[in-house]
């Protein structure tokens, strides 16, 4: 991966080589950019950074699934916002709607939580839709003969 030109601090992403510091699979976030092509990276629970190339890395963008404790959800049906105030590993704790200091929130597992909850300043996905006759054009194929597999 090339260094992304809208760099900002917290952005996370996925380690594809590990070593010093980071293994397969971390997801790390940018600590300070430096302007370098190795800045500094946080661990996962900040309790240490190391520079790394971004030649090593792959974005990685944060969904309802992977909140952290003081990311902030936003409840579907009425728009209320509440807090991640304990993570586990199968459910998380948030405040009530729009009371991030109140401890007493409800428990919710993953699946629970995307089903009924968003998160708040999730990158927006962008679909493009085509066409079979469009993809033929674009390749020079006759669509007759185009099949397209899934990855």
């Amino acid at each position: 991966m090339q260094r992304p030109t809208n760099l900002k601090v917290g952005d996370m992403f996925r380690v594809i080589r590990g070593y010093n510091g980071f293994e397969l699979g971390d997801i790390i976030s940018l600590k300070y950019d430096d302007g370098t092509a190795v800045p500094y990276f946080w661990n996962a629970d900040k309790s240490n950074y190391y520079c790394r190339s971004f030649s090593d890395l792959e974005p990685y963008a944060k969904t309802v699934r992977n909140v952290q404790v003081g990311d902030v959800v936003i409840r579907k049906i009425h728009g209320a916002e509440h807090m991640v105030l304990k993570r586990w590993k199968k459910t998380v704790k948030i405040s009530y709607g729009n009371n991030f200091k109140n401890v007493n929130g409800t428990i919710y597992t993953f699946d629970e939580l995307e089903e009924d909850f968003t998160l708040k300043d999730a990158p927006e996905v962008k679909q493009t839709v085509l066409t079979m006759s469009q993809i033929a054009e674009k390749f020079g194929v006759d669509v007759s003969t185009l099949k397209i597999a899934k990855e």
